[in-house]
């Protein structure tokens, strides 16, 4: 097998080396990493941001929102929690799923125990300790290697990992794919002295290795140039991770004092087709005028925070303010 490690914290540019090594680099042997990043929001390839983040809380604390190219649940990381990534020749003929509990969750598992830490797997693809969840895998192909890829929450901030991914149900209707909130826990609390994430990452390293023939390799110049295109047209991309977005209906409400508000939306690839704000705000100017500056706008904070600091909204909401209307649309 082969390791390849990187000094990167970009949960984006770790996307990129995945589906480099994925679709580009030809090797018959495996190929393992294992990486941190810094406080990111990992949506599934079919989830949509809007039904899975809070995203004030998000643009708040400065968390980054990465899309992956694997299906399966959106996750939250921090500096305190590990990421693995094992990519391997694929025949079409085997379940990708098998393959995932049999060889990767497997090989953790086992490394976690190693650490006396009671692990077990659980499901379609968990990893289990004492019942709550440290670790969830998915997966992807691309051309005939499969990437199988997860999360290790160690040290996680849970706090933040709730607030992160606080989102009311009923704002979304959609046919995306959404999350379980799982009952989660860290893994440093079943361990007798914890040593810090680095330390972590050194002896889950440590603990993999005995088990496998492994010889690490750096990537090479030209290799790095093709993963920063890849980054720089995809993952790193944010005009990629809106425009993959599936199609979906928004919905909120919120009363202020100056009046209720209520917002319908519909998006399709990230984009705001129509728009209709409702309610019982003293408004003197039609506010057809305030929607349609909102349509065919991406549905991001960042952008609609500068569209509304370019509008006069106290003629279309009365006392209702920006801060107000940004808490009802996000």
């Amino acid at each position: 097998m082969i390791y390849i490690e990187t000094d990167s914290k970009d949960a984006a540019y770790h996307f990129s080396v995945e589906e480099y090594l994925t679709r580009v680099f030809r090797s018959d042997e495996p190929v393992l990493m294992i990486w941190q990043a810094d406080k990111c929001v990992m949506l599934g390839n079919y989830q949509v941001a809007a039904a899975e983040v809070n995203m004030g809380t998000a643009q708040a604390e400065g968390i980054q929102i990465v899309r992956r190219s694997s299906g399966g649940g959106t996750i939250f990381t921090d500096l305190g929690t590990l990421l693995y990534t094992v990519i391997m020749p694929f025949n079409k003929d085997r379940d990708p799923l098998k393959i995932a509990r049999e060889t990767v969750a497997a090989m953790i598992v086992k490394a976690l125990g190693k650490m006396g830490v009671p692990a077990s797997q659980e499901g379609r693809n968990d990893i289990l300790v004492d019942g709550k969840k440290v670790s969830g895998l998915a997966q992807y192909t691309r051309r005939d290697r499969l990437c199988t890829h997860g999360s290790l929450l160690y040290n996680t901030d849970l706090d933040m990992l709730v607030r992160a991914l606080n989102v009311d149900e009923g704002k979304i209707l959609s046919k995306a794919i959404r999350s379980v909130r799982s009952r989660v826990t860290n893994i440093s609390q079943y361990m007798d002295n914890p040593p810090d994430t680095g330390g972590f990452q050194d002896l889950l390293k440590q603990k993999l290795f005995e088990d496998l023939d492994i010889r690490e390799y750096v990537l090479n110049a030209d290799e790095l140039t093709e993963i920063n295109r890849i980054y720089h047209d995809r993952y790193g991309n944010s005009s990629w991770t809106v425009e993959n977005t599936p199609k979906f209906s928004f919905h909120n409400s919120e009363r202020f004092p100056g009046g209720k508000a209520e917002v319908f939306l519909d998006i399709s690839k990230g984009i705001i087709d129509s728009c209709s704000i409702r309610g019982d705000f003293l408004g003197t100017t039609p506010i057809r005028g305030l929607e349609e500056q909102l349509e065919k706008k991406a549905f991001e904070y960042d952008v609609i925070l500068e569209t509304l600091d370019r509008i006069a909204l106290e003629p279309y909401l009365g006392s209702i303010t920006k801060a107000q209307l940004l808490s009802c649309l996000f």
